[in-house]
């Protein structure tokens, strides 16, 4: 009798055994395919960055010889500006083509790239077209080339990166609202683009001011105001240097700052007075 419950036994434990190493190699099988399924994925969204990449190096190759040839021609001092101030135009609407998308999507390049057409029309309705003029639009021409190639690529690599920031708003009376480590942005993001998601702002945009174009009017209804031109209150942006451990105040516009994964930054109305 006792064999007998003790061959009982051996079973149930053969047959506990064999149902828990089943469930551990189902377990690991569907693991090891969910590991496989997203490590595809993954390098399919890899192999789509960088044909991607390749896609807009090759343009901005092409985009850069056109200009180079044109600034090759600018340099010589005998060069003939009103002539050239046409080749300049197809370089614009050439611009605008390949970068067509881009410049329907964010607000502070298509107003930098028509701010720049305005330029040119009045520039190109001159009967005589100096070196200073042309040069100047050709310079603007190349800034803002290499800002939409650098933003273009930035949303390419946001394909596969994204950027972790921590924000807050000052209001200068107080009450500081924070945004810690729940903005997720694409990599190559501005701290405009971040302000806009944030809260709610109006803004003036300056061509002559620059890098950076944008000021902001007003966050979340709290407008700027001046006294006499002495005197007012601002919206000042800053970002926390981690090596100093102090705020820094933004040297350029928060349409030029690129944001950086694990930055801090913060709008704060504060007053002002000159001199």
């Amino acid at each position: 009798m006792v064999e007998k419950r003790a061959l009982v036994f051996v079973t149930l434990a053969i047959l506990v055994w064999a149902i828990s190493i089943s469930s551990l190699a189902a377990y690991f099988y569907l693991q090891n395919m969910m590991y496989t399924k997203q490590i595809g994925e993954n390098q399919q969204s890899l192999n789509k960055t960088a044909s991607n990449y390749d896609e807009l190096m090759s343009k901005y190759n092409i985009l850069l010889g056109e200009y180079s040839i044109l600034y090759g021609i600018y340099s010589f001092p005998s060069g003939n500006f009103t002539s050239l101030i046409e080749s300049l135009g197809r370089l614009l609407d050439s611009l605008k083509g390949n970068y067509s998308s881009l410049l329907m999507d964010q607000e502070d390049l298509n107003e930098t790239y028509y701010t720049l057409e305005e330029d040119y029309e009045l520039v190109y309705k001159e009967s005589n077209v100096t070196r200073e003029d042309f040069g100047r639009l050709l310079n603007e021409y190349y800034d803002l080339f290499n800002l939409l190639a650098v933003r273009e690529l930035s949303l390419v690599l946001s394909q596969t990166v994204t950027l972790n920031v921590n924000a807050c708003i000052d209001y200068g009376n107080g009450t500081i609202n924070w945004r810690n480590e729940t903005e997720r942005m694409p990599a190559g993001s501005s701290l405009f683009q971040l302000t806009q998601k944030i809260s709610e702002i109006n803004y003036t945009y300056y061509p002559s001011m620059k890098p950076g174009h944008v000021l902001v009017d007003s966050v979340n209804d709290k407008k700027t105001y001046t006294v006499d031109y002495s005197e007012g209150w601002s919206w000042i942006w800053y970002y926390w240097d981690a090596e100093e451990q102090k705020w820094i105040s933004g040297p350029v516009g928060c349409d030029a700052w690129m944001l950086e994964n694990g930055g801090i930054y913060k709008w704060r109305f504060e007053h002002w007075s000159w001199p």
